[in-house]
């Protein structure tokens, strides 16, 4: 189509808006789910983070641990 050529048919855009309110009133909730905005973005818990070790509980361990021993 060349832009001297208009289409037959222009929707409004409230018929658009109204067209899809439509559609998603059919949506299921796992639908809705997966077309979420930010969908599929990982979030802080979703992110792999090494396994972190807290020293301070490491050296009294030991500590004991030789405490005990003597």
């Amino acid at each position: 189509m060349n832009r001297l050529q208009r289409p037959e048919y222009l929707p409004t855009r409230r018929e658009i808006v109204e067209h899809c309110a439509e559609i998603r009133r059919n949506w299921t909730n796992s639908e809705r789910r997966r077309r979420a905005v930010g969908h599929g973005m990982a979030s802080i818990d979703d992110v792999w983070m090494p396994p972190q070790i807290v020293t301070s509980q490491c050296l009294a361990r030991v500590r004991k641990i030789v405490a005990d021993a003597i």
